[in-house]
């Protein structure tokens, strides 16, 4: 039995703390008998959870206390830690990063208590923390020259053990030659034919890193040596979470296409013998573009594949990586410029319309007196019990509520798969104030704009409680 209780209290709880910067609170111990501590320490730290194998680190920590507590007594220890710069907050379909401040006291022959507390990190030098950039494709010519000598370095040799296998071994020698025929025969497939009718094709992309809501620029030219069908070009802008969980032969692998944006440069037609084409390339990122992540078994991957569709032959595909990484502006520097715009901080303007511009219905009439923030209180202090839980959001199901949040992002890839999704709305992820449970707002379209940018912002409103997503720990809110 543990002999003391510790809570954590952070001075700004709802804030959107900058990467590097420090993040301040107070530890709490209630003694419920005499005991020795040989350390009280409070650590900030960040750690990945969902489907890959963990990651985490330990930005800083503090020894606050070691002696003796007494019976009843209630001590508050201050602390002052540095937070991580990298990698942010994030939370997305496999993969989820939360930074913490965790509290232990180290008690002799008895379990050590813990506590612990969320916080959400924008970041400000991601860029940094991440090295360098992918390194780009390899060029066109440099890229054909080295896959025309490995064909035919590959073709020499399998003439040669061909030669010497059916000298040794007779016909059974071609049953060990079709496998590394085959492949050869894919590699001759992919590289070179599709070079053999397009002829001379430029690609440039850049710039390699981007911000969010900034556009991947570049150009392909063609110029074919005969004229040529084709069944169209298109550029093809995804970002998808990879993360592997176990090791050695339970080693698996799970992908989810984030986002993912195809542009038109050609419809079908025919390029003409000799002639240039060029098609200039301009692919914007979304505002609220989740940023790169390299974390070795939790990644986070943006790539760009530009494809040049020829009927009835293989396609020329060129795929290029890219890297998405924070702009440097400060969490309260967006705040600022954003609360300058008339979006941040407080109320939003509700839009023309809307129950709320028209007065709506009062929420506290169909809550049977039970505030928000009681029901986050008790589903905060229950989250850990999935049937309290769900005994909790059934008794408070259809009820609706005045909600203050803080937004954390907009997500990408909410879909129809979500039975509570709006036809053309949006999921949006957010915190209660105090205490920061966890919450899925679904949002409808035309209240989509107040949450294009948001991100750290606060936004009051009513809601309706719809259920529980026990996959994210969310409680689920409509709109």
């Amino acid at each position: 039995m543990a002999k003391c209780d510790l809570s954590i209290e952070l001075d700004d709880p709802g804030a959107l703390h900058d990467g590097g910067g420090m993040i301040s609170g107070v530890v709490r111990v209630q003694a419920d008998a005499d005991v020795k501590c040989k350390g009280l320490t409070v650590k900030s730290g960040w750690k990945t959870h969902g489907r890959g194998n963990v990651a985490k680190a330990t930005a800083g920590s503090q020894t606050l206390f070691q002696g003796q507590w007494t019976e009843g007594q209630q001590c508050e220890y201050r602390f002052e830690l540095p937070v991580a710069h990298w990698p942010p907050t994030y939370h997305g379909f496999h993969l989820n990063v939360d930074h913490a401040i965790e509290a232990r006291a180290d008690i002799p022959w008895s379990f050590d208590p813990k506590a612990s507390v969320n916080f959400i990190v924008h970041p400000t030098r991601g860029d940094e923390a991440m090295g360098k950039p992918k390194t780009r494709a390899v060029s066109n010519v440099v890229g054909t020259v080295i896959v025309g000598i490995a064909a035919l370095g590959f073709f020499a040799g399998m003439a040669g053990c061909l030669a010497g296998g059916l000298q040794a071994f007779g016909p059974f020698a071609l049953l060990f030659l079709l496998v590394p025929l085959a492949i050869g025969g894919l590699v001759f497939a992919k590289y070179v034919l599709p070079k053999w009718v397009l002829g001379e094709v430029q690609l440039t992309l850049g710039p390699e890193q981007l911000h969010p809501g900034q556009s991947l620029e570049g150009e392909l030219s063609i110029r074919p040596r005969k004229t040529v069908a084709i069944n169209g070009v298109t550029v093809h802008l995804t970002a998808t979470e990879r993360c592997v969980s176990g090791s050695g032969s339970n080693r698996r692998t799970h992908k989810h296409v984030l986002y993912e944006q195809t542009e038109v440069l050609a419809e079908a037609g025919a390029f003409n013998a000799g002639q240039v084409h060029r098609f200039p390339i301009s692919v914007a990122l979304p505002a609220d573009a989740p940023f790169s992540i390299d974390l070795s078994d939790n990644d986070l991957i943006w790539d760009c594949q530009v494809r040049v569709d020829i009927p009835r032959w293989p396609d020329w595909v060129k795929k290029q990586p890219l890297q998405v990484v924070p702009s440097g502006t400060s969490g309260a520097a967006a705040n600022a410029s954003t609360m300058a715009g008339g979006k941040g901080g407080g109320p939003l303007p509700a839009p023309a319309g809307s129950e709320r511009a028209n007065g709506g219905p009062d929420a506290d009439e169909s809550s049977d007196g039970i505030t928000f923030a009681e029901t986050a209180q008790h589903l905060w202090a229950v989250r850990g019990d999935r049937e309290q839980v769900d005994l909790l959001v059934d008794a408070v199901n259809g009820m609706k509520f005045n909600i203050d949040v803080t937004i954390e992002r907009r997500l990408l890839y909410a879909g129809a798969e979500d039975p509570h999704v709006y036809r053309d709305g949006f999921a949006v992820w957010a915190n209660c104030r105090q205490p920061a449970l966890p919450l899925v707002l679904y949002v409808p379209h035309h209240l989509g704009d107040e949450f294009e940018q948001s991100r750290g912002d606060g936004w009051q409103g009513i809601g309706t409680i719809v259920g529980w997503d026990h996959r994210h720990g969310r409680l689920q809110i409509k709109l």
